[in-house]
């Protein structure tokens, strides 16, 4: 089974320099069988460590510490799902109807090399090739940003590489200063390893640690890092754009849970602090930034720096069903926000416009599409019985049961405020009268594509029950530091 891993690692690379070399004609439906081979490979590894297990791929069979190392657990491999289930259905949806702006470029080499990036964060055991594989991610991402770019979109890809450069320097800067303190950079040895530090450098360790946190907080778009977003998303073609909404921030979100409970599980006070208030301030601002915009996609953009702070909220609890609570909104979320990218997309090719101002009654011109926006649209909002309260409802509780009652407060204000915002979406682009001179209609398979996650959703609302139990192991495991030590650096022999 860990040859799996590698081969999932690796798949997406293989996959994207394939693609590079055959002709234009076959690289859409073999991007697509790519990335349902990873669906169905994820599947068969998420059945292997249902029950606990934790594989561990040594490359080159080095054993670490300082050999490099690839651990599959039930975190990374639902991290992994997420990721080829959301680009499955970007793909469907780019099939449908394939944009013009895409024809002619290395988009399907580059969306594999999102993937690859993806993967190996997912899957990396050490600081170092968590690194390479959020450069992997940088250099993909910016490739897609600029890919049938105009003013607007290379103004949102500068921005977006310029912080993304920074957060990189930071990086080297955080793992430069654990490194020499500890001589390690590998998940499991620096959870043995951290503890022992001297005093006199425990100081020192904490730069590093919130070094690190400023990191991944700018890679998951936490306010005050987040100012790049809001241009960034809205600019590409909708499959990019539901790709990043869907997934792309969510790696910054695993980084602070993987690094944070397990390598820095002994020193992440303050760390925890922090990034409790960022959680804050990010589920406030974002959702009021949300509800000042007049661009359907800008919107979600600026609701997806609120949702990220919920998310953050769960994680900076660090107790087991505070993480179980993240888990359950992170599947979630991921989904819901990948299907409303695309609605979102879907809607201002019907009506003609990005603008809500200038969108009406497009009800009346695609009743599904409709329909499917209010739903996704309900569940991001948390209404009863969605996947959205549901996952609300089990951060709060977790939320409560800490003591964090101003936070609870604020998630519950953002709530009521990201309602609103979806209703406004609704009221103006939806209801009313139709305007006759609207564009599209949209394809069955684009509106199927979205269908797909939102089916997803409602399934999770009907399976709350398992979705929490599950999410409450995968805790209990992400919290376990000795098991995770246990298995992936070799017994210590006399």
């Amino acid at each position: 089974m860990s040859d799996l891993v590698a081969v999932i690692a690796i798949g997406p690379l293989v996959a994207a320099l394939a693609l590079g070399v055959c002709s234009p004609a076959w690289r859409r439906p073999l991007a697509c069988l790519a990335v349902a081979f990873l669906i169905a490979a994820e599947l068969r590894l998420g059945a292997a460590v249902a029950g606990g297990a934790v594989y561990v791929h040594h490359v080159g069979a080095w054993v670490p510490p300082f050999g490099i190392v690839l651990v599959a657990d039930r975190l990374a491999v639902i991290m992994l799902l997420l990721a080829s289930v959301t680009g499955f259905a970007v793909l469907l949806y780019d099939a449908a109807a394939p944009d013009p702006r895409l024809d002619d470029t290395p988009f399907f080499v580059l969306f594999l090399g999102l993937l690859f990036g993806l993967n190996g964060a997912f899957l990396t055991g050490d600081l170092f090739n968590l690194f390479v594989a959020f450069e992997v991610l940088l250099i993909a991402s910016y490739g897609l940003l600029a890919l049938a770019a105009d003013g607007r979109q290379l103004l949102a890809g500068v921005q977006f590489t310029v912080l993304n450069l920074v957060a990189s320097a930071l990086f080297l800067v955080g793992v430069g200063i654990v490194y020499g303190l500890t001589g390690t950079l590998n998940f499991a040895d620096l959870a043995v390893k951290v503890p022992a530090v001297a005093a006199a450098d425990a100081a020192l360790l904490q730069v590093g640690v919130l070094v690190l946190l400023i990191v991944f907080a700018a890679k998951a778009a936490l306010l005050p890092l987040a100012f790049w977003l809001p241009d960034a998303y809205p600019a590409p073609p909708v499959p990019i754009s539901a790709m990043f909404g869907g997934i792309a921030t969510k790696v910054g979100v695993y980084a602070l849970l993987r690094v944070f409970t397990t390598a820095f599980a002994e020193v992440r006070h303050p760390a925890a602090d922090i990034l409790l208030a960022l959680a804050v301030v990010s589920m406030l601002i974002g959702v009021l930034g949300a509800v000042a915009q007049t661009e359907i996609r800008r919107l979600l953009s600026f609701h997806i720096v609120s949702q990220i702070g919920y998310l953050a909220f769960g994680v900076a609890l660090f107790t087991v069903t505070g993480v179980a609570a993240a888990l359950v909104y992170l599947v979630h979320y991921t989904i819901v926000k990948c299907a409303l990218f695309l609605l979102g997309g879907l809607a201002e090719s019907a009506g003609g416009s990005r603008d809500l101002r200038h969108l009406s009654g497009l009800a009346h011109r695609s009743p599904v599409l409709a329909g499917l926006f209010f739903v996704a649209g309900l569940s991001l909002a948390g209404v009863p019985p969605t996947s959205g309260f549901v996952s609300k409802l089990v951060l709060a509780s977790a939320g409560l049961e800490a003591r964090h009652y101003f936070a609870v407060t604020v998630a519950f204000g953002a709530g009521i405020l990201t309602l609103f915002s979806m209703m406004k979406i609704w009221t103006m682009a939806f209801w009313g009268v139709p305007d006759a001179a609207s564009a599209a209609v949209p394809r069955p398979l684009q509106l199927g594509a979205a269908a797909l996650l939102v089916s997803f959703s409602v399934t999770l609302a009907l399976a709350a029950e398992p979705l929490y139990a599950w999410a409450l192991a995968t805790a209990h495991q992400v919290m376990d530091v000795s098991a995770y030590v246990a298995a992936v650096l070799p017994p210590v022999t006399s």
